[in-house]
């Protein structure tokens, strides 16, 4: 088998790969294949498998290096989780330790705050229950080209400044525009463009989240605010969205660049366990 057979989800945001046996290896064209699938429709899911770490991470490093955060910047299991993967999980006893439980997680692009963000990210379930919420991408590309001419331009040349959420209590930031007169977010910062390019494609992207704290550079409070809450309001009501419904074995794997995604929350006692592996990425521009 050269090629892998697959299915785009109607709106072309999703794409759902047929018959390929990660564990067992796949082709160098198979491989492009699955990066050119992943540039078009930003999420690629590979159902039915089963994987040891070591296929898991071997797979996933195929399309790019380890995501390694800067020990001066905390991400999500920065601090005590060992290696590249981490367990994103609820009730999940038989793991030393995993991360997120079952409260609502808002809709965000991992790592934004860092110098380089994660360019990709793998989601590998490991038991999903009756009752596991689904998780739902959205298309950034998407989200900046349905904007019009006159915003575009407005905002081609702006820098966005996004707030580690870690050097706050877990669980206590969500969407807000930083205004400096009350409150001054903590930690180091990083600003990048609030369009970026991806480096493969070429496509312009928004590159805004719906989960943290946030500001736009040299600009008054104001105005930021007024744009903020624009595009913030526009993408909630996109409808280029991806939602994915877990299924034991289920592998996926998403543009970290060119999507945001949201986990609704969920019953607290319904068993939900993934494994996830992150690729680094580059400064953004």
């Amino acid at each position: 088998m050269t090629k892998l057979s697959f299915t785009v989800n109607k709106n072309g945001v999703g794409v759902t790969v047929h018959e390929a046996n990660v564990a067992t290896g796949i082709t160098v064209a198979q491989v492009l294949q699955i990066q050119d699938l992943l540039s078009r429709h930003r999420v690629v899911v590979i159902p039915n498998q089963n994987l040891t770490d070591e296929q898991l991470q071997d797979f996933a490093f195929k399309f790019g290096p380890p995501f390694v955060p800067d020990d001066k910047s905390p991400v999500l299991g920065s601090k005590d989780s060992a290696g590249s993967i981490v367990v994103v999980g609820n009730q999940a006893h038989e793991f030393a330790k995993s991360y997120l439980g079952h409260q609502e997680v808002l809709p965000h692009s991992d790592h934004q705050w860092l110098r380089c963000p994660s360019s990709a990210s793998l989601l590998y379930a490991l038991d999903i229950e009756e009752g596991s919420p689904p998780t739902i991408w959205t298309d950034m590309v998407k989200a900046y080209s349905l904007l019009d001419s006159k915003t575009q331009q407005s905002i081609s040349e702006l820098q966005l400044t996004t707030f580690n959420p870690f050097y706050r209590p877990f669980g206590s930031v969500s969407a807000k525009y930083v205004d400096r007169r009350e409150d001054v977010p903590p930690g180091e910062t990083f600003s990048h463009p609030l369009v970026r390019t991806h480096p493969l494609n070429h496509e312009k992207i928004l590159y805004l989240n719906l989960a943290y704290e946030m500001e736009i550079d040299n600009v008054s409070y104001e105005k930021g605010k007024r744009i903020w809450s624009l595009l913030y309001d526009h993408v909630g009501q996109l409808s280029f969205r991806y939602e994915h419904h877990w299924r034991k074995g289920d592998l996926v794997f998403w543009d970290n660049r060119a999507t945001i995604h949201y986990r609704p929350a969920f019953d607290s006692t319904v068993r939900r366990v993934l494994k996830r592996v992150t690729i680094g990425g580059e400064i953004p521009f």
